[in-house]
């Protein structure tokens, strides 16, 4: 059906001359690499664009952003849902927040300090509170009983009548306390051998403020990806972390810049990672565990390993997730030999 509505469309616009006059125009486009905006060139008519951008999606925003340039809205993801069904719907375009929605689930909160308890305390949805984090679960008619979701979210504010998210009466009206929510990250451990429980969000403070450090030195670089694995074949184990920079659009590192690079990564890291976890850092200090490796990789690796080992016959490209922990070995020698010694590009 999609090809020969492409078709039809081809032959209302001129037929084989549109389509040679289109795909050059494309080509075009596409060459122009550090112009912003190439979504609003190829469909100046695209309305808006749609995606996730919250919790562990966040590192990926700026590179999103710079497609779609200043000319097209670029918006959270409409639902947040999952295999176990919806469970909220976005408050506005120009938030990241959404609503929750109680006819499709009970929810209850666990406190984010009281996460890892084996048999915590839950909340209701009128005892939650602004600037606090909550672990989700959710019963509802599909089966789910009180199960944990894994997702840690931010109870942003409540809904007021300043709010113009949606549509209140004129007249005045009692507002239900109705909390808006944003998603923060999931829970679980990334990096875990001798108790140290290191959350993905540790991982993911640790390199931002590693960036954050490189910039103020006019190195212009953010940060594409990363992922991690424990290396046991070691004593004593270490912890090793694959990442991949990017550059500003526009700016080229040079030679003595990637030489600081290369030569403050694993420090700057670990450094960041003690701040970031109290319990990695008492590992540390016994030496119970060896200095972190940081490994710089190749641009595209994490696009490159996606295509190769990710998406397949049987899954969806929009199911892919960040493979944060490395667990088969095809895959860590993968970015192994990914690694590079000279340049960013």
């Amino acid at each position: 059906m999609l090809n020969q509505r492409l078709n039809e469309v081809i032959v209302e616009h001129g037929g084989e001359i549109y389509r040679l006059e289109r795909a050059k125009h494309i080509r075009n486009e596409c060459l122009k690499k550090n112009v912003p905006g190439i979504l609003h060139r190829l469909w100046p008519t695209m309305i808006y664009a749609s995606t996730a951008i919250g919790g562990s999606f966040a590192t990926y925003k700026a590179d999103i952003q710079f497609y779609c340039g200043e000319q097209l809205p670029f918006i959270n993801l409409l639902i947040y849902g999952g295999s176990e069904g919806f469970f909220a719907v976005l408050a506005s375009i120009h938030t990241d927040e959404y609503f929750l929605l109680p006819t499709h689930a009970f929810f209850e909160f666990i406190k984010e300090e009281d996460i890892q308890q084996a048999q915590p305390k839950t909340l209701l949805i009128s005892e939650i509170e602004p600037g606090h984090k909550y672990e989700l679960v959710c019963t509802n008619d599909a089966g789910l009983i009180r199960y944990r979701m894994g997702d840690v979210i931010n109870c942003t504010r409540f809904l007021c009548r300043a709010d113009d998210l949606v549509p209140l009466p004129a007249a005045p009206a009692e507002i239900p306390r109705i909390p808006l929510i944003s998603l923060a990250y999931r829970v679980g451990t990334l990096l875990d051998i001798h108790g140290e429980k290191i959350s993905e969000q540790d991982v993911i403070n640790a390199l931002q403020q590693t960036i954050c450090q490189w910039r103020e030195q006019g190195i212009l670089v953010d940060l594409c990806d990363f992922t991690s694995y424990p290396r046991l074949d070691v004593s004593p184990a270490k912890y090793v972390i694959f990442l991949e920079l990017t550059n500003d659009h526009g700016y080229k590192i040079g030679a003595e810049q990637f030489e600081i690079l290369k030569n403050t990564v694993n420090a700057e890291v670990e450094q960041q990672l003690c701040k970031a976890s109290q319990k990695y850092q008492h590992s540390r200090s016994l030496t119970r565990l060896g200095p972190l490796n940081a490994i710089l990789v190749r641009s595209g690796t994490f696009s490159a390993f996606m295509s190769k080992f990710l998406q397949t016959d049987r899954v969806s490209p929009v199911q892919v997730k960040p493979h944060r922990k490395l667990r088969n070995e095809d895959h860590i020698r993968f970015f192994y030999d990914s690694q590079i010694d000279t340049s960013l590009s």
